[in-house]
């Protein structure tokens, strides 16, 4: 009997073959026997390096498109502009204006802001042992205000929970943590002008891509659809520019809400006359770009600082940003921000958690609008698949309080 060769058999040596170099591969990369992964990752970053002003000038021209699209708008409206020739022109006006604003904004920090926040951020380390020792003393006036009046609580619970408040450690480890940050900025100065050339080089590149962004966004689109069938390629352009819509409105009304809170809390401080008003205001003002936590995380430090001044100057401050704060909750954030990124509270805060832990600040300001459209992607694969199966049961709105049952397939064929 004539045997014919097996290639399924042979296929799946191969196959098995394959599984096993690629295991033996991951072992020798992950163990630390072997310099292969400190290896791979140097590589990586040398070739991360080189790209650098590229990704910089496109994160720049995604930044500084919403205020040239402003500009633009406002020219064709205000002129007529139709022509071709017209609307070159009036991109490259645009274009130098916010550039001039930027540049205009970065000038006015370096001369007027960075040197006062520079100089109380001096002055809080120079009288470090004063305002010791005037917190120590808030300390012991308010353990025996607490002992006078709260009979109810032990004297000896009092005496111990005060104790653990070691004055001088806690002061050591905030004057350690402000020196660091000083000469951070001291060798972040030195570092900057090192990377000065890549700077004016991502600038030059954002130029030219505010300049020509239709082209680029044609050949995004030309590529999209080159890799996916035409029905996902569509559905994948209207999820980013769906995604682009949603980030940017967040942005930017972000940062004019934080802008504007800045500016509230800075003419509040200065009326009462707070030596640090500046740094505070520029505190809350960065921090409010975090949803949620960030008011929390502004309004901790700024009362603090203000401690140093006296326990009542501490409360006015303290008042006076809770008082801030509710204003921008209930009143400026919802006329400016609306419900920009249309997700509930509980994801706000469990994003904004998540991404604290994965990536401190950064990822605190970054988690909301990427939990947005991740659940933007979810939502629309799970009525992709209810769909399929018959079944209608909508998203619920947070505000609804009435319960949808699903309609089973044997109910919509009874009804059709």
């Amino acid at each position: 009997m004539k045997k014919y060769f097996d290639y399924n058999y042979l296929k799946i040596a191969f196959y098995t073959i394959f599984v096993v170099i690629v295991c033996i591969l991951a072992y020798r990369i992950s163990s630390s026997t072997d310099n292969i992964m400190p290896y791979i990752l140097n590589k990586v970053t040398s070739w991360l390096v080189i790209f650098e002003p590229i990704v910089l000038g496109f994160i720049i021209a995604y930044l500084m498109n919403p205020a040239m699209v402003f500009f633009e708008k406002k020219f064709k409206a205000y002129f007529n502009l139709k022509s071709r020739k017209q609307l070159k022109r009036s991109r490259s006006i645009s274009i130098s204006l916010v550039y001039f604003l930027l540049f205009g904004t970065f000038i006015l920090c370096i001369v007027f802001i960075i040197p006062e926040i520079l100089g109380n951020l001096i002055s809080i380390a120079n009288n470090s042992e004063m305002y010791m020792d005037v917190l120590s003393m808030h300390l012991i006036d308010l353990e025996y205000y607490i002992s006078t009046n709260f009979s109810v609580i032990p004297s000896d619970v009092i005496t111990k929970t005060f104790d653990t408040l070691n004055i001088s450690q806690i002061f050591d480890f905030g004057f350690e943590s402000l020196n660091t940050i000083l000469n951070t900025l001291v060798s972040g100065t030195i570092s900057f002008t090192n990377i000065l050339l890549d700077w004016v080089i991502a600038f030059m590149i954002a130029i030219y891509i505010l300049g020509q962004k239709e082209s680029f966004a044609n050949g995004a689109k030309r590529l999209i659809y080159w890799l996916l069938k035409p029905p996902n390629a569509k559905k994948f352009i209207d999820l980013c520019i769906e995604s682009h819509e949603m980030m940017i409105k967040f942005f930017v009304g972000k940062s004019i809400d934080s802008l504007i809170i800045g500016i509230l809390c800075f003419i509040g401080l200065s009326v009462l006359k707070n030596p640090y008003a500046l740094l505070i205001s520029v505190i809350v003002g960065v921090l409010n770009m975090i949803p949620y936590f960030g008011p929390i995380i502004g309004a901790v430090p700024s009362v603090i600082i203000t401690l140093f001044e006296g326990i009542l100057p501490a409360v006015a401050v303290a008042i006076f940003i809770l008082i801030l704060q509710q204003f921008d909750g209930l009143y400026l954030g919802p006329k400016i921000l609306g419900d920009s990124l249309g997700i509930t509270p509980f994801w706000i805060i469990a994003s904004v958690t998540i991404g604290g832990g994965l990536a401190g600040a950064p990822g605190m300001f970054l988690a909301c609008p990427i939990t947005a459209v991740l659940i933007i992607v979810i939502n629309r694969c799970i009525d992709k698949d209810l769909d399929k199966k018959n079944i209608y049961l909508p998203k619920l709105e947070p505000d609804s309080f009435y319960e949808l049952t699903p309609v089973e397939p044997e109910d919509v064929d009874e009804e059709m």
